[in-house]
């Protein structure tokens, strides 16, 4: 059984991709130097202090490793206009995470995502930035493969982005502002291509009652590595892993594949 640390929770902010101030909060062991520095990204319109996200961090922290969450550029406690924000942009917040890890505390060696911070990760551990050079596992939490799944759920607005013409999404009853620009990032990255020298080892974990990403994906994010690669399904969780008893099946997994 993994030991258990005391956990401490710092709030912290750095600059995100287009200078815009982001708040973060780091996780991390209060009675040992932590193993090492990891990253957590959130879903699509989430926050880091969504359950998937904030559960997990926690207890990566109590298992002695350091954890910084989030949010995305106007998303949560973070400045900006989630409006200007998109796919690319996702990936530049994460590298400016692994900037102000690298530069204040410890570069990263690894990532984590869930949903659609899972796909961002995943193209950021290739970017080349000098600040995630010492990435060596990647875990994507119920994540598609390709960042354009994310339009199956943009429903009739559509046709106006189609169109050219700005919308707004509903999620969870919140309107989030999207601009046809945002489709048209999406729908530019070539994953296959851009992933096609990832030897980084990587872990796709699969909710096996997840509403919003069929089961497939799992599958077709390991196909797109070269390194080692783990499937783990967590029979029954939904989209969020919101049942406690599902959290913890996920947290162990974790653990045991990173410390593997």
């Amino acid at each position: 059984m993994t030991e258990s640390y005391r956990i401490q929770s710092r709030s912290v902010f750095f600059d995100g991709f287009d200078g815009s101030r982001l708040a973060g909060t780091l996780d991390f062991p209060s009675e040992i130097t932590p193993s090492q520095y990891a990253i957590i990204s959130h879903c699509f319109t989430c926050t880091r202090q969504t359950i998937t996200t904030a559960r997990l961090s926690r207890g990566l922290a109590q298992a002695g490793i350091a954890v910084l969450r989030f949010d995305f550029t106007g998303l949560g406690e973070s400045e900006g206009a989630f409006a200007d924000s998109n796919f690319s942009s996702m990936v530049k917040d994460i590298e400016c995470a692994a900037g102000f890890l690298a530069e204040h505390y410890q570069a990263a060696s690894l990532l984590l995502g869930h949903s659609m911070g899972g796909t961002a990760s995943l193209l950021a551990s290739q970017t080349g930035f000098g600040a995630l050079a010492q990435v060596r596992r990647l875990v994507t939490l119920a994540s598609p493969a390709y960042p354009a799944h994310v339009l199956h759920h943009f429903g009739s607005v559509m046709q106006s982005l189609e169109q050219g013409e700005a919308a707004e999404i509903m999620v969870a009853g919140q309107a989030y502002p999207i601009k046809p620009s945002f489709v048209e990032d999406v729908r530019n990255f070539d994953m296959k291509a851009s992933m096609s020298s990832c030897e980084i080892p990587v872990m796709a974990v699969r909710a096996g009652n997840d509403a919003l990403i069929g089961p497939e994906a799992a599958e077709q994010v390991l196909e797109l590595t070269q390194g080692e690669k783990k499937l783990l399904q967590i029979d029954g969780a939904d989209h969020l892993f919101s049942d406690r008893k599902h959290a913890a099946e996920l947290l162990s997994g974790v653990e045991s594949w990173v410390a593997g």
